[in-house]
């Protein structure tokens, strides 16, 4: 994985830049504010999160590691994808989403293209317990989450057959690899 990327800026485009480093333009998809103080020529360097599915491997950038881990806590919440995270981080500031997050403000989100009150609602209820009072992120339960569902998608599932195991698996609790276990299980997979 890819996990910060330093060169010149080739191109600026609307939502994305192309990022020349070691004679390969990365493709890298950024907030509006940062779109503007790119300038072209000039060598820059940014937090990665990477996002591979079968058919597509796309490039998140961000000046800084706290807005990346906010990032990836949004689209952890099943239904909300990367270019919906973008946009919330484009509209809004990190202080104001995590004190939106505190407050349980579900209209500060619906502003948002193709996020509606639902995914609104559970965006704050799963994010939540994971910002702490200082605004820090409590990643750990996410990580090993991430982890489960990597395995058992490395291993043929799908994430709609996922998803609904992961409640229960949850809950039973132990160890990354006994929840791996629980969970192939629960999905009528073998050990």
């Amino acid at each position: 994985m890819i996990g910060y990327l330093f060169g010149k800026v080739f191109k600026v485009f609307p939502a994305y830049f192309i990022l020349l480093t070691g004679g390969v333009g990365y493709k890298v998809f950024v907030t509006t504010a940062l779109l503007e103080k790119l300038q072209e020529g000039k060598e820059f360097g940014l937090y990665i999160t990477s996002i591979i599915k079968e058919d597509l491997f796309d490039l998140y950038g961000f000046e800084t590691s706290k807005e990346k881990n906010l990032f990836e806590l949004i689209i952890s919440v099943s239904g909300i994808g990367p270019r919906t995270a973008m946009a919330v981080l484009s509209k809004f500031r990190q202080d104001d989403i995590i004190n939106a997050v505190r407050n349980g403000d579900v209209d500060f989100f619906t502003g948002i293209k193709r996020l509606g009150r639902k995914n609104a609602s559970k965006l704050i209820i799963e994010l939540k317990s994971k910002i702490g009072d200082d605004g820090g992120f409590d990643f750990q339960e996410n990580k090993e989450k991430k982890e489960l569902v990597d395995a058992l998608k490395s291993l043929g599932f799908q994430e709609k057959e996922i998803f609904p195991v992961l409640a229960l698996t949850e809950k039973k609790g132990g160890t990354l690899e006994q929840k791996i276990n629980f969970a192939l299980k629960q999905l009528g997979g073998k050990q």
